[in-house]
């Protein structure tokens, strides 16, 4: 879960006219150079705010969402959510509504994109981060919409073959999201190498918000670090172990049911990822068709079919 919309490396060069120099300008021109300075700060100005809301994505519609009869703008991150979606716009919605799929790109956070209009729902967050996300930023109106799939979080490693062979003081990285931090430690719990305050769904702010401060129990001395969450599978050959989200470990290549020491549950998992929508949309009827087509039976054999155990679908009969 991932912020810069704003195009970099762009200079806009605007010369005075006739290619002069302003500082060649004679005593007596001051009201001229003035002028041209002036209309210089202007130029600039309307070209550095076009940059700042420039916006790939953009509808282009006058209106903060798009309307009911025009495509449903949704934001997803690429794996598996752009895909599910794909498979849902070109199989299960032909002549109901049709999709445009906003795939996320590094530092552009979702919540942000809805809340600003730039697309008019989101699907690639579960219920802790949106309700992390709105506390830190002030989000009134983006409410969970379908609850789809768990990506199960795992446990991974380049050196060590089975949970055993973790050494003392082992490196540990973490994922830098919040939420996530707490998921990570309820995985390490689970694995035994760590004890916590709480247990693995309780859904309590305190035990959601929980970080390394809270271990109770580190028989093996395990060293910390928080890291940005796409670099974590990168990073696996100087750590011991890495806690990776499963959207994460697909796009890293790796197959989250074969390649993982342990898998995170899907029973009783408060991290499921959500269709989030603004509540000004919570009745528009492409979004409650989206809803039901993403937690019905064809979206949970396809994702089945698709990703095997590395993404589990929550909804659909299963």
């Amino acid at each position: 879960m991932s912020d810069s919309s704003t195009p970099t490396g762009s200079t806009a060069t605007i010369p005075p006219k006739g290619g002069a120099d302003l500082t060649e300008l004679e005593p007596e021109g001051r009201g001229n150079r003035t002028k041209v300075l002036v209309a210089v700060v202007a130029v600039v100005a309307i070209v550095a705010a076009a940059l700042l809301v420039w916006r790939p994505w953009s509808s282009g519609e006058s209106s903060k969402y798009s309307a009911a009869d025009a495509p449903l703008r949704v934001f997803a991150s690429v794996t598996p959510h752009a895909e599910i979606l794909r498979y849902v716009n070109d199989e299960l919605a032909e002549g109901e509504f049709s999709l445009q799929v906003i795939e996320e790109t590094d530092g552009v956070n979702g919540n942000d994109v809805v809340e600003n209009g730039d697309a008019d729902v989101s699907y690639f967050q579960h219920v802790p981060y949106l309700e992390s996300d709105t506390g830190d930023k002030g989000y009134t109106d983006l409410e969970v919409g379908a609850t789809v799939h768990v990506e199960p979080y795992g446990l991974y490693s380049d050196k060590a073959t089975s949970l055993d062979q973790v050494p003392d003081g082992g490196l540990v990285l973490l994922s830098n999201n919040v939420s996530n931090v707490a998921r990570g430690l309820y995985l390490l719990q689970e694995a035994g190498l760590i004890t916590l305050p709480y247990q693995f769904g309780d859904t309590s702010p305190e035990a959601l918000k929980i970080t390394e401060a809270d271990i109770v129990s580190n028989p093996k001395n395990l060293k910390f670090r928080q890291v940005e969450p796409a670099q974590i599978p990168r990073s696996l050959p100087d750590a011991a172990l890495g806690l990776i989200n499963g959207n994460v470990a697909l796009e890293a290549g790796l197959k989250p049911a074969e390649d993982a020491l342990l898998l995170e549950k899907a029973a009783g998992n408060p991290y499921a990822n959500i269709l989030t929508v603004p509540t000004a949309l919570e009745s528009d009827p492409r979004v409650t068709r989206l809803e039901e087509i993403l937690e019905g039976p064809e979206v949970a054999a396809f994702i089945d079919k698709t990703y095997p155990g590395s993404v589990i679908p929550v909804a659909g009969g299963n």
